[in-house]
């Protein structure tokens, strides 16, 4: 069963919404004309986190007529992680624990988060993280799963974020394992693309696939045949950032999710402080 929203979301579906209209205009009257739209939608905290502040974006694009309004910040985003792949890369070839650096990497990335409004300095913040103990770390279980896996599906959250997802997606090829990673149909927050996985080089590394949707998240009532059936095949899935969490928690599969803590409602669903970093294994072994 997926994450509830709570009374909490409501306050963070409106800044949200004020912070995407801040991103598209100045005008005053605009904005709060996006937070009035938005003030239509039915408060139905029985939705995920996720879903609940999907009608923040819709609102920005109804009133705004801005259907992409992180674009540019997509794009710096991802050449200023491109410039700190040689030197992660260096990191994680002199560590005693490859995968651990390589997880510590992806998981880094996850501070790109335009839509909540978090700050963070791409480069002094990754190197503080790559030294963080997770607070939970289900490394031992991942090192097991894949002696014999043979498939991984990975879910992927943010551009940028991406970049940095490819050291781990390298980790994963290199012990021979074939790697599915997805991406938005279309433009939500600063969610990866098509677009995105092609510059970070995704494809050259992985099968890349859509959603089949621009649903926070997994929509699962809107979603391709093609990404069913790899995550209902794939032998491990990895599931990056707080909107896969939210909206693919309490499933059977067999799911690591990887990310930091940005949410109280989140920090509380995994049982661990807020700003945290975690590698949690959930699913079949359950």
């Amino acid at each position: 069963m997926s994450m509830k929203a709570a009374a909490d979301c409501i306050e963070c579906m409106f800044r949200q919404a004020l912070n995407t209209a801040r991103q598209v205009t100045d005008d005053k009257e605009l904005q709060a004309a996006v937070l009035s739209k938005l003030r239509e939608n039915p408060f139905d905290l029985n939705q995920t986190p996720a879903a609940f502040s999907q009608p923040a974006y819709a609102a920005v694009n109804e009133i705004l007529g801005v259907d992409d309004p992180y674009s540019q910040e997509k794009k710096d985003t991802n050449e200023a992680a491109m410039e700190l792949i040689p030197t992660i890369r260096e990191i994680i070839a002199l560590s005693d624990d490859p995968l651990d650096g390589a997880l510590h990497a992806a998981v880094a990335g996850n501070i790109i988060d335009l839509g909540i409004g978090s700050t963070f300095d791409l480069a002094t913040d990754i190197e503080s993280i790559m030294k963080q103990d997770f607070a939970i770390n289900h490394i031992a279980d991942l090192r097991k799963e894949l002696e014999s896996a043979k498939t991984v599906l990975y879910l992927g959250d943010n551009a940028g974020e991406i970049v940095l997802d490819t050291l781990l997606i390298q980790n994963f090829v290199e012990a021979g394992k074939h790697v599915t990673f997805t991406v938005k149909s279309g433009p939500i927050i600063n969610d990866a693309t098509m677009e995105d996985a092609v510059f970070a080089g995704i494809p050259d590394l992985a099968k890349v696939i859509e959603t089949g949707s621009n649903d926070i998240g997994v929509n699962w009532d809107n979603v391709s045949e093609e990404f069913l059936d790899a995550f209902s095949n794939a032998d491990i899935i990895i599931s990056k950032g707080h909107g896969n969490f939210e909206t693919c928690v309490g499933r059977e599969e067999n799911l690591f999710f990887l990310l930091k803590t940005k949410c109280q409602l989140v920090a509380n669903e995994l049982n661990v402080p807020l700003g945290s970093i975690v590698l949690s294994h959930r699913g079949t072994t359950d």
